[in-house]
């Protein structure tokens, strides 16, 4: 039978697997019938969970910051700010006392195209907008450090603001468990030494295949913690399908509104499947952009295959290694192909510092021995691949052979078309249903 896999929107291939081979098709859920998109907002805004409304609890004259996610995001920015904004108004708030901060984490800046996609011109042409970049140390303010010793340092700006506001949307994420929540204040508008630790403890204190998918992990406290102590007033964050369409809006608390959120992404991102794959053919899908955002649907991906299979890697890789944030590729291509332990000791005698960039390399050496990588890729070169330490193939076909004689012709295969956002978990009374 022939499967549909995409490389990113608009580009996509057919798998065809031999139906005895097949074992699942982790497809993202439909929940049932789409909400009204033109009222899923103001529901939401109007039953905050947690937290007084807006309208209630802001003031005239009071100075409001507004959080936005980067373009790598597929938060629906540009049809949850205006309702947001329009609340704002009906409080007494004036326009020049609302600023739209991008909050891209160590990201590279937001092109003037993205931020038209991702805010709609009406706003762009009516609101102070500021484009953030991690590297102007300038803007960062030193609070006291977390309980586990964390040291924040966060955007002035922020931390000066009366009411902050954090848009944002849930998915699973490989070192908070789910995306959402404070995770916009860190790494958000956080240093890169903030944001160095908080992932070093991700790569160091809990395993990578622990995190994703989780509410109690040891980097979702310190973002809790830290959007405590910046004031992090208020969240509106999305879930979606496959298609983009809103299934839920939930506003209010950061933490509160944020956990009811991840019981429906759970529900729609969590696909039950019998057993690990000998094979898996999973597309980056929409982590298509490079593999400093890949590495998330491959990490996730690990949960679905057993240890010694052969797993296919869809990368489109428009933007090549790390065309997201370019400053950490100097380290992908320097560590990438180390042993973790290694990697620690380059971090703890100080040799290297780019703990971020890490963290991706770290990540991969953890994952990438447990089995035999093929990736399938429109972008990325020779160099690039082999900096990876994967075997590229031409077709998924050609992967498939390659895979079938290692693993042997009555292997089973495993398909997740949408890696980016979808987790496993092993559980055949739910599969079988």
């Amino acid at each position: 039978m022939k499967w549909p896999l995409d490389f990113k929107p608009g580009v996509q291939i057919q798998a065809e697997v031999p139906d005895k081979n097949l074992l699942f098709h982790a497809a993202p859920i439909q929940p049932g019938a789409v909400p009204d998109q033109n009222r899923i907002v103001d529901e939401s805004l109007d039953n905050p969970i947690g937290v007084p409304r807006l309208e209630t609890s802001l003031k005239p004259g009071m100075r409001i910051v507004v959080l936005v996610d980067d373009i790598t995001r597929p938060t629906p920015t540009a049809r949850i700010l205006p309702p947001v904004l329009r609340r704002l108004e009906k409080a007494g708030i004036a326009d020049d006392r609302i600023t739209i901060i991008m909050a891209p984490g160590t990201h590279r800046p937001m092109t003037e195209e993205e931020l038209v996609i991702k805010l709609g011109r009406p706003v762009m042409d009516r609101y102070l907008i500021r484009n953030r970049d991690h590297r102007d140390h300038s803007k960062f303010v030193a609070l006291e450090a977390t309980a586990s010793g964390v040291p924040i340092e966060v955007d002035r700006e922020v931390y000066e603001a009366d009411f902050v506001i954090g848009l944002g949307n849930i998915i699973p994420h490989i070192s908070a468990g789910w995306s959402g929540g404070a995770k916009i204040i860190l790494p958000g508008v956080c240093s890169a030494k903030t944001t160095d630790l908080m992932h070093y403890k991700a790569c160091t204190l809990q395993s990578v295949l622990e995190i994703p998918g989780t509410l109690d992990n040891i980097p979702r406290r310190e973002m809790n913690e830290i959007a405590g102590k910046v004031g992090l007033s208020f969240i509106v964050n999305t879930v979606l399908d496959d298609r983009h369409n809103m299934l839920g809006v939930f506003s209010g608390h950061c933490e509160a509104a944020h956990a009811v959120g991840t019981k429906l992404a759970e529900k729609v991102m969590v696909i039950p499947i019998p057993r690990q794959a000998d094979i898996l053919i999973v597309s980056a899908n929409p982590c298509h952009f490079d593999y400093w955002q890949g590495i998330k649907p491959y990490a996730y991906s690990h949960r679905a295959i057993r240890d010694g299979g052969a797993l296919i890697f869809l990368l489109d890789g428009g933007e090549h290694l790390c065309g997201d944030a370019p400053s950490h590729e100097p380290t992908l291509r320097t560590y990438m192909q180390w042993e973790f332990d290694a990697q620690v000791r380059e971090v703890e005698e100080g040799r290297a510092t780019d703990i971020v960039g890490m963290n991706v390399t770290m990540y991969h050496a953890t994952l990438r021995r447990r089995v035999t990588n093929f990736i399938v890729t429109n972008h990325l070169t020779p160099d690039e691949v082999a900096v990876l330490g994967f075997e590229r193939c031409d077709t998924v076909q050609q992967a498939l052979e390659k895979a079938f004689a290692l693993c042997g012709t009555q292997a089973k295969v495993g398909i997740i078309p949408y890696g980016g956002e979808t987790l496993t978990r092993i559980s055949p009374e739910d599969f079988a249903k």
